[in-house]
């Protein structure tokens, strides 16, 4: 299947609405407010059980992007099962859609328009994304995305009443229990992020807690840096929380960090980069004009060891990693028929 055939058609503005909706409902599960959708993977590596098998938490319908290289080069080349959870419905972006107003014919930034509509244009914008990445599955547990706070009890007070807790921390449980995934990744829970990225993955890390420490997969937090900034290597500075008696948040900084480098070059001539397909990815979500800002940024993705991670997480992740630096792209030889560029 080639990538044309894959990106569904474009239909006409009066008629893209009607379409996300039968979309939706054609081709998930669901269960309650919680919807499983399995991926076209196309023609990319066939899915292995001897590959690591991954799950990205995050809040919002984008977030997994910081985490694009370990999802293409585990997904799309050595054929790892990557899933992708996400909390919140999206709703909230509604002041970043001025470009997909006219995409879609209605008044996005509108407040109420907005919510109503975006939910499902931005679940048909990640899952476009992420099957260009060749992640296999997308659960999407459709939470309010209420408003943009940096105080992550605006959703986690148990009295709060914007996100179902029980629901996701039952939906999280579950996931863990049946899937038996080898890394859960997170986004890096800081105290300037955005409330609900916290409070995703300070919910992720309490479900890998409540789980027999030699059954637990590796926690790790990402965070995606330029190649010259001043704090590039140096750990981030989390907030504070335990649960069950167990700091969630405590890292190790020996070994750290695990990283990716976005600029590492492949394919004839080296004229590809993880970049690149990170660009390609980010495109996907024209409804978010502060996510079209990243095309073209990042250069470093940094993975953080969580300390509740099981034994032996460190070499384990070091495993991981030494697989994705050998994604086995296969060199060409070519002929002068394909052009005077033809040699490497």
């Amino acid at each position: 299947m080639t990538l044309l055939h894959k990106l569904p058609a474009v239909p006409t503005p009066g008629r893209r609405l009607a379409a996300l909706a039968l979309l939706v409902a054609a081709s998930c599960a669901a269960t309650g407010n919680e919807e499983e959708i399995r991926l076209d993977r196309g023609g990319f590596t066939a899915l292995s059980a001897e590959a690591p098998k991954v799950l990205v938490v995050v809040a919002h319908p984008d977030d997994e992007l910081v985490a694009t290289g370990a999802l293409y080069l585990t997904g799309a080349r050595l054929g790892g099962a990557c899933d992708v959870l996400t909390i919140t419905d999206g709703q909230g972006g509604f002041k970043y859609a001025s470009f997909a107003e006219a995409l879609h014919g209605v008044p996005l930034t509108e407040e109420e328009v907005g919510r109503r509509e975006l939910p499902a244009i931005r679940r048909e914008e990640q899952r476009r994304s992420l099957e260009l990445l060749g992640a296999r599955m997308l659960v999407r547990l459709q939470q309010t995305d209420h408003r943009y706070t940096q105080d992550r009890m605006e959703v986690l007070a148990e009295d709060a009443g914007v996100w179902d807790l029980t629901a996701v921390r039952a939906s999280l449980d579950r996931r863990l229990a049946e899937e038996r995934y080898d890394f859960v990744v997170t986004l890096a829970p800081t105290a300037t992020t955005h409330g609900h990225h916290q409070a995703a993955s300070l919910l992720a890390l309490e479900a890998v807690a409540r789980m027999p420490q030699a059954e637990r997969p590796v926690a790790l937090c990402c965070q995606v840096k330029a190649a010259d900034a001043d704090d590039l290597g140096e750990p981030p500075a989390l907030v504070a929380a335990e649960a069950a008696g167990e700091e969630l948040t405590t890292i190790r900084t020996t070994p750290a960090p695990f990283t990716i480098d976005r600029n590492e070059p492949f394919g004839h001539r080296d004229r590809l980069t993880l970049k690149a397909i990170a660009s390609v990815a980010i495109a996907q979500h024209l409804s978010q004009g502060t996510m079209l800002g990243y095309i073209g940024a990042g250069d470093v993705e940094e993975y953080w060891l969580f300390d509740l991670s099981p034994p032996l997480a460190a070499a384990r992740t070091a495993d991981w990693f030494v697989q994705l630096q050998d994604p086995s792209f296969p060199e060409r030889e070519y002929t002068s028929s394909a052009g005077t560029n033809a040699s490497r």
